[in-house]
């Protein structure tokens, strides 16, 4: 039960305010006004604090909404399938439910007039990171100024992620146009060289234009089905991608690595397949076909048909994970590694 004080002043900061969020840690809802200013206040619990959101949140919900019992529970099903009507937009961010913020943030109806307010409602809430991830997968997103900000708060909060595909993610994310310096890229990238999951980021956003960083320079060889391999941002992926491989511990950064390096090489006469040695068969098959007999150019057609499906059924059957990633997929990854080193080798 809300006091009457908190009831009042939650009814005011509903008539007088375009979007509001509830910090349940240190018990305040903020409302933002329409000229930006925001509004704080500070409840006065009478019962158990979670208990006492609810009622807060409740009151929301059923002011703005007229919804009794709380956040709707078909926008709970829905909040990330982006299936939230544009005129519902703002009236979500009015009733202090993160859900209800990731709802907006995931609709397709996502518009300039309401980008602002979604990210200021995410403002110091758990779900802040994930609601910037979603935000930056909208090209609009990353041309306004709030990308750059969006942009800004996911590479601080890098250090503080555990989870691989979130790293991965996020970093694919922020490599996105002018939404970061290039200094901030170039360190990114250096960090990579020991945390590879950013430069699974790079290698998937990036991978035409890679950092430079160790003088890199492109093979002087005129031999068409090299021309992708023989640049110098084609022998940076490789070398990155080889590195990857070297220290791989992480299944989705194998498979995510093994996509860009068959997706980057591939070829008309080369299909994908779960077994290496029909990868080596068909790029012998596929090298005498085009008349050739060059080291180089087989290891590059072996390269083309390579995929997750290499990885996936051997890494789920036995619960992979650590370096016995390595150790059991050996027959996998050392044709691999030897035909990234034949590549990048003048």
């Amino acid at each position: 039960m809300l006091t009457p004080e908190d009831t009042l002043r939650l009814n005011v900061l509903i008539s007088t305010c375009v979007a509001i969020r509830i910090d349940v840690y240190k018990l305040v809802v903020v409302g933002l006004t329409k000229d930006k200013k925001e509004q704080t206040i500070t409840l006065n619990p009478t019962t158990d604090s979670s208990k006492y959101i609810q009622a807060v949140q409740k009151l929301l919900v059923n002011q703005v909404l007229g919804s009794m019992g709380g956040y709707p529970s078909y926008l709970k099903r829905w909040s990330r399938m982006g299936q939230v009507s544009s005129s519902n937009l703002t009236s979500l961010l009015k009733i202090g439910n993160i859900e209800a913020v990731v709802a907006v943030s995931n609709s397709q109806n996502l518009n300039d007039e309401v980008l602002d307010l979604v990210w200021w409602c995410a403002t110091n809430t758990d779900q802040q990171a994930e609601i910037g991830r979603f935000l930056l997968t909208r090209d609009f997103v990353v041309e306004h100024l709030v990308g750059k900000q969006i942009a800004s708060y996911l590479l601080e909060f890098l250090p503080f992620t555990d989870d691989t595909t979130q790293l991965i993610d996020t970093t694919n994310l922020v490599l996105q146009g002018d939404l970061i310096s290039h200094e901030a890229k170039d360190k990114l990238w250096k960090q990579g060289q020991r945390k590879t999951a950013f430069l699974v980021g790079f290698i998937e956003r990036m991978k035409n234009n890679l950092p430079n960083l160790d003088g890199t320079v492109a093979f002087n060889l005129d031999i068409k089905e090299l021309e992708c391999v023989n640049s110098e941002q084609g022998q940076i992926l490789l070398k990155t991608i080889a590195h990857i491989l070297k220290k791989i511990n992480q299944e989705h950064v194998l498979y995510r690595t093994l996509e860009v390096l068959g997706t980057y090489l591939s070829h008309p006469m080369i299909q994908p397949s779960a077994q290496i040695d029909q990868l080596q068969s068909q790029a012998q098959t596929v090298l005498e076909q085009l008349g050739l007999n060059d080291e180089k150019i087989k290891a590059r057609l072996l390269l083309a048909g390579v995929s997750e499906q290499l990885a996936v059924s051997t890494i789920s059957a036995h619960s992979l994970a650590g370096s016995a990633i390595r150790k059991k997929l050996s027959d996998v990854l050392t044709p691999i590694q030897a035909a990234l080193k034949l590549l990048t080798t003048p």
